[in-house]
């Protein structure tokens, strides 16, 4: 009888509890935790935040959720957010050798990166230009964007004969294939010279023999002395002749003259 008692005075209190317990429970399960990168708290509820894209233009109120607008043409916000304005994309400066390898978006940021021939330094968090690869030195392929140049010695057979940071060593020339021969051999910084010429059987240091050339020089020049005299003898004796028959011309004119006028 006296357990009876009891639990009939208990009974109230148990039931009390399972009502609260089920209250807690309904709680719990109405109201969402803010621990999601998508949700914030404010004004003592959970709201959403704005969408990549978009800003908050005016948060959450009692009865009234938050309210998002999109970024203009030139801005961009890039995750889940609270931010009252968008970011503005960054300004690929050509004149400082910078240019856009990403446009970006409203979502997305523009990327900038130096131009071909530059990469970029964080001493001075500017593009400068690559180095160039001295003669004997070529640059490593691929080159590589916004890095600066690797230059490597040119192996055997290859060449470079010129300051570049873009150009590899180049291969020597190949004689034999042109049907040539090889009048120089190639070195890093040169390359291979070919002729087409046979290679001379004499020996380097044979002195050559001019005098076939002497005897026709010396011949041509004593005909030409010969025929000078000829020459002079002939026009000097021709002239005494024609200064002989002229005198004589004018003695006879003269005579004809006298004898005209004595009649």
């Amino acid at each position: 009888m006296a357990l009876r008692a009891w639990r009939r005075r208990q009974l109230p209190a148990l039931l009390a509890l399972c009502a609260l317990l089920c209250r807690l429970q309904d709680t719990l399960q109405i109201t969402p935790l803010c621990a999601s990168e998508r949700h914030y708290k404010h004004l003592g509820r959970c709201c959403n935040k704005c969408e990549p894209g978009k800003y908050m233009f005016s948060k959450c109120t009692a009865t009234s959720e938050s309210i998002c607008l999109p970024c203009g043409p030139d801005e961009y916000l890039d995750t889940w957010n609270e931010e009252e304005k968008c970011l503005l994309h960054k300004v690929c400066d050509t004149g400082k050798a910078l240019v856009a390898v990403e446009p970006g978006n409203r979502t997305a940021p523009r990327r900038c990166a130096c131009t071909a021939g530059y990469h970029w330094s964080e001493d001075c968090h500017c593009c400068r230009r690559n180095a160039e690869c001295a003669p004997g030195f070529g640059a490593q392929h691929p080159v590589q964007l916004n890095k600066d140049t690797v230059c490597k010695p040119c192996l055997a057979g290859y060449f470079s004969n010129t300051s570049s940071s873009t150009e590899k060593c180049k291969p020597w020339t190949n004689c034999t294939i042109l049907g040539e021969t090889e009048a120089r051999h190639g070195t890093d910084k040169s390359d291979v010279v070919c002729s087409s010429s046979l290679p001379s059987t004499k020996p380097p240091n044979e002195p050559q023999t001019y005098l076939p050339s002497l005897i026709i020089l010396f011949l041509f020049i004593s005909v030409a002395l010969v025929a000078a005299v000829i020459f002079g003898v002939y026009y000097r004796k021709k002239g005494k002749a024609l200064t002989a028959n002229l005198w004589h011309w004018v003695n006879e004119a003269c005579g004809r003259l006298s004898g005209n006028k004595e009649m």
